[in-house]
């Protein structure tokens, strides 16, 4: 039988795999001892900079609002959510409008609400751990089938606990043309689109900072995921979709600001 490789390999049949991008970047924000010592040197927190993270959320007081209600709750255990949580993609039926609320208050939004002293400005703690507490994602809801609110494009207002509708087409259109043509995304209940502003955490930790942020955006994702399954939600975590139809809908560039996670929700039929 012959044996043919994919790559090429060297006499120890060691592959000579391709150079990629990923490689270059990796390589290049790496910490060393010294370069730690440099950056940690300049990580003291400036009046400045806590002022700006009190802001590292997107509001549109000018869009129509709609209040979220109080979330729904259930008396379960956080070990039996971790052992049953599973990724199902059958998730066209409808499911409420304070169960979307669990997922966005638990998942995404603010824990604690504080004062910093002695500037005196209002901080908002959220339910993962992001670097620098600079926490640079946007949580936006394309809501096709959710009892109690117009199909629509939302973000959620982490200050408000409030839903700004945007202006968009329907939402089938931005969920067909946003994960191409996939049925059980453009038929599910609602998308969660998790944005990444990246300059919030890159002003302050440069290159390195491109890591932290798809580290925040995992976090993020799985609060929600966890939350969802308390719900008794169907839920499916997805990376595979196009960034530049997605981008267009929610109005963002794309490249300082774009969609780098979605979570589709829903309940199987029946």
């Amino acid at each position: 039988m012959k044996t043919e490789w994919n790559t090429e390999v060297d006499e120890h049949l060691h592959p000579t795999l391709p150079e990629r991008l990923s490689a270059l970047y990796h390589e290049n924000s790496k910490l060393s001892p010294e370069l730690a010592r440099r950056l940690a040197a300049g990580l003291a927190v400036s009046p400045l900079e806590k002022y700006i993270s009190s802001r590292g959320f997107r509001q549109h007081p000018h869009l129509p609002q709609v209040p979220l209600p109080e979330a729904a709750s259930r008396d379960v255990s956080l070990t039996s959510v971790l052992r049953s949580r599973r990724s199902r993609r059958e998730l066209s039926e409808s499911f409420t409008l304070p169960q979307l609320s669990a997922v966005l208050q638990h998942g995404f939004g603010p824990t604690l609400v504080y004062q910093t002293e002695p500037e005196n400005i209002t901080q908002a703690v959220r339910a993962w751990p992001s670097a620098g507490g600079l926490y640079p994602i946007d949580v936006y809801v394309v809501a096709q089938n959710i009892d109690d609110l117009d199909p629509g494009l939302y973000h959620y207002n982490i200050s408000t606990c409030a839903l700004e509708r945007l202006p968009s087409r329907a939402p089938g259109e931005i969920l067909r043309d946003g994960f191409f043509w996939q049925e059980w995304v453009t038929t599910a209940a609602a998308t969660i689109l998790l944005v990444a502003s990246f300059e919030r955490t890159l002003a302050k930790y440069g290159d390195r900072g491109y890591r932290l942020v798809l580290l925040d955006a995992g976090h993020a994702a799985q609060n929600g995921l966890l939350v969802a399954e308390e719900q008794e939600l169907s839920a499916c975590a997805v990376a595979g979709f196009c960034d530049d139809a997605l981008a267009a809908d929610l109005d963002i560039d794309g490249v300082d600001e774009a969609v780098i996670h979605a979570l589709i929700l829903g309940k199987p039929p029946g």
